[in-house]
């Protein structure tokens, strides 16, 4: 459909929320199908694939969904890894954050310190990991030390992220009825695009790129 003018704009609008919503409706749906816990990386993943593809203009919903779900099933099992040993490190830093705010003293200061800087970068490497993972071929275990250089080496694109997470946090707690719709599907795309531009710089220099779109 040719449309011109507002029409057009307006056509344009509609149909970019439609593919935010059906994104993240399939996003929803594919978490369930492997049982969430399993579901959740591949779905995850997925929506990173999705999301690059669209920003490098791939506008078609059908061919986005079709390859979301080619994507889902081709990565099941690498996603799955990364979400499993996230999963692990995340349960044992709230195991130890219990277990040190119980100590006082300097000891107990130091611990809380040292335990906080750690926090801090597997939220990094959480914010990070599937972006990189949907864009670079690289052994599994790079995976995490990339995502962690990724924001070492570029300070400002992360701390934008960081904001951006906050302000988007801040209007889904003000209008929560977006959430059920576009919270992940959203979320995903800001992440996207944030690091779309470094990823060009990177792919351009080693020419590393990785290419899940059909």
């Amino acid at each position: 459909m040719d449309l011109q003018g507002w029409k057009g704009s307006l056509y344009r609008f509609v149909e970019f929320v439609t593919m935010l919503a059906v994104l993240q409706l399939m996003w929803v749906g594919l978490t369930i199908l492997g049982l969430v816990v399993f579901g959740i990386s591949p779905a995850t993943a997925g929506l990173f694939v999705v999301m690059r593809a669209r920003l490098q203009g791939q506008d078609d919903l059908r061919s986005l969904a079709k390859n979301y779900w080619a994507t889902y099933k081709a990565e099941f099992v690498n996603s799955n890894k990364i979400g499993v040993i996230l999963l692990v490190i995340g349960y044992f830093l709230i195991l130890n954050l219990r277990i040190v705010l119980t100590l006082n003293g300097t000891s107990g200061l130091f611990m809380l310190t040292l335990l906080v800087m750690i926090t801090i970068l597997y939220s990094v490497m959480l914010m990070n990991i599937f972006q990189v993972f949907a864009h670079y071929n690289m052994p599994f275990t790079r995976y995490f030390s990339a995502s962690l250089l990724l924001s070492i080496s570029f300070p400002f694109q992360a701390i934008g992220s960081v904001m951006g997470l906050y302000v988007l946090y801040r209007l889904f707690m003000i209008v929560p009825g977006l959430l059920p719709f576009f919270g992940v599907s959203i979320t995903v795309l800001f992440l996207t695009w944030m690091s779309s531009q470094i990823f060009k710089l990177k792919d351009a220099s080693e020419g590393t790129l990785k290419e899940k779109m059909s």
